[in-house]
């Protein structure tokens, strides 16, 4: 396990640790590949976090910054997306997490994490960061005109000629597309 991603927790002072560290794209390729993704980074992600001792608890605050390339849910094509996200969290060591019966999460448990031991490994928390700071549908751009319906065509690079058929021409919602012209 590389020392970059583990923080000891006899490290951090008491009145602090600031941490500023740049992870290179085959890093996180790494990490991202644990999980099955089309997400591929492009650039290098940048971190800055803060570490500080409450007891035995670690808070964590931080924010990355990072550029991937992912594909439009639209038209297909592959493009580049920043990624930039700030983030805190509540560490407690392993041997307090409840073993409580299924509950409520509440707002303040979702900033609650756990480590292990006497390290915190930032792996497991960059990776969620980042696929939380994913877009739900990423577009390449506003107006993104997707593909054709009948030939498959990506119709931002150009118009294809297939026609309308009856069956769209004729559906209800085809007073939509004429409100949408005007």
């Amino acid at each position: 396990m590389k020392q970059q991603f583990i923080v000891k927790v006899e490290n951090i002072p008491e009145n602090g640790l600031q941490l500023h560290d740049v992870w290179d794209i085959q890093t996180i390729e790494g990490i991202l590949q644990q999980d099955i993704t089309t997400v591929k980074s492009c650039s290098p992600l940048s971190m800055n976090l803060s570490f500080s001792l409450l007891g035995e608890k670690i808070i964590l605050e931080g924010g990355f910054h990072t550029t991937i390339i992912i594909n439009c849910v639209s038209c297909l094509t592959e493009y580049q997306q920043s990624l930039e996200a700030d983030f805190r969290y509540i560490l407690w060591p392993q041997s307090t997490s409840p073993v409580a019966a299924e509950q409520e999460l509440q707002q303040e448990d979702m900033e609650v994490g756990y480590y292990q031991g006497s390290a915190v490994d930032l792996r497991p928390i960059v990776s969620e960061q980042i696929y939380l700071a994913l877009p739900q549908n990423p577009h390449c751009r506003e107006g993104c005109r997707g593909l054709c319906q009948t030939c498959g065509a990506n119709l931002n690079e150009s118009q294809c000629s297939c026609t309308v058929p009856d069956e769209v021409k004729n559906s209800p919602f085809a007073v939509l597309r004429k409100l949408k012209k005007a």
